[in-house]
């Protein structure tokens, strides 16, 4: 409550890039404690209203603050006074009048060992990245600001496939060095207002503020296929890969408390795991069915082996289920006439075509009705306006040109599936 004592904290410590909140209406205290979360908080023993020392009691008794760093500054330096500072759970004081250097030093230490023993407390040691409490603590801030600006979320878990496999066949230095590995790609690949975390094991957990689970599982493919290409050494020399298994769950959809959120995404890793491994699948997803009319999400429509195997790829580890045909004719037999086998929700059309041409094949499915559940997304190799103009009258939704980006197919193939 001492302006000269405000003024002097601040001019001492501004310069070295501390950031300074100060109260002098304490009855204000506990609302300002709960926004700002100091590292160190600075009492005077003789304040209005309330004494420093019953304040700093009442601190100690709730557990959200029982490891705050506390500090005194007190013109009472009597042994009585001196005692009940650090029975009331004080970690240090300062005696008034104030000398400056002596003040920052003190403040400094308290605060470089608070910053390191937090980093201890909340950092993985192997992989360097949040482990399970400090991201516990950032995945209940995002779910609030989720609630409270409606904003979308998404949680991924992930595991590494066969990983007990990988710490007998190479020891568990090898496993340390995967685990290592994994946790610098994903930290280096996510956002720095996401929250990456080990979560204990091979298990892994991300944390995504504003993204939908279309989008938590697009980051999390382009994730994997990056880590696909990641090699490692035996102790011969000779190489070897590892793959990982993903879940994404989404706010609200899947659950409104970080529990649900976990069981959920934890319940599609379960799936993926059990569908092939090496993949990363939504919330919802679901096998296919043995039904008459087989459904999948994208049927591809291209003669070019190298091409198509690349982009199946790409596909099946977002979790879509696929359907290629190298010829046209193959699939307008199985989409269209009167009682089709096949049903999907893309389609991706080459317009280059052995036999009936791309153009031919859209037209047969215009014609069948096809369009009016199923959009198309043509494929060109060179650019003809004519041909273009015509895909687009025939009920074409998209077109890409050819040689074309994988990862700006796949988003063009999400907006597809979401309109």
């Amino acid at each position: 409550d001492d302006p000269q004592i405000l003024t002097m904290l601040r001019v001492l410590l501004t310069p070295l890039d501390i950031k300074l909140t100060i109260l002098d209406a304490p009855l204000q205290f506990w609302d300002v404690l709960a926004e700002v979360a100091p590292d160190l908080l600075v009492l005077d023993v003789d304040m209005p209203h309330i004494s420093g020392i019953e304040l700093c009691r009442v601190v100690r008794s709730d557990p959200r603050w029982r490891e705050l760093p506390v500090l005194f500054l007190t013109g009472r330096t009597d042994t009585a006074t001196v005692q009940q500072v650090f029975a009331v759970g004080a970690d240090d004081f300062v005696s008034k009048p104030i000398v400056g250097p002596e003040l920052t030093t003190r403040i400094t230490n308290r605060l470089e060992r608070v910053h390191l023993f937090r980093s201890l407390a909340e950092t993985d040691p192997l992989t360097g990245i949040a482990n399970r409490r400090k991201s516990s603590q950032v995945l209940e801030q995002f779910l609030c600001l989720a609630a409270r600006h409606q904003q979308p979320l998404s949680l991924a878990v992930l595991d590494l496939d066969h990983f007990k496999h990988v710490n007998t066949q190479y020891g568990h230095a090898g496993g340390d060095e995967v685990l290592r590995r994994l946790g610098d790609l994903l930290q280096r690949s996510f956002r720095s207002e996401d929250i990456v975390a080990r979560w204990g094991g091979e298990e892994f957990v991300v944390g995504m503020l504003s993204a939908t689970r279309e989008v938590g599982v697009h980051r999390l493919a382009e994730v994997l296929e990056a880590w696909r290409r990641e090699e490692f050494k035996r102790p011969e020399g000779t190489r070897f890969h590892v793959t990982f298994s993903a879940g994404v769950a989404a706010y609200p959809t899947d659950g409104t408390e970080l529990h649900a959120l976990y069981c959920a995404a934890d319940a599609a890793l379960y799936l993926a795991k059990n569908t092939g491994r090496n993949r990363v699948l939504p919330t919802g997803w679901e096998p296919e069915a043995g039904h008459t009319v087989q459904q999948v999400d994208i049927v591809l429509v291209d003669d070019d082996a190298l091409f198509a195997h690349q982009l199946l790829d790409a596909m099946e580890t977002r979790g879509y289920r696929t359907q290629w045909f190298t010829h046209g004719q193959g699939a307008v037999e199985c989409l269209g006439g009167l009682q089709p086998s096949l049903r999907t929700s893309v389609i991706l059309l080459d317009v280059d075509l052995p036999g009936l041409s791309g153009l031919a094949v859209l037209r047969r499915l215009a014609d069948d009705g096809v369009l009016q559940h199923t959009r198309v997304i043509m494929l060109t190799g060179h650019t003809v306006e004519a041909e273009i103009l015509e895909a687009w009258e025939l009920g074409a939704f998209d077109h890409v040109a050819k040689p074309l980006s994988v990862p700006i197919l796949m988003q063009r193939i999400r907006r597809t599936l979401q309109v």
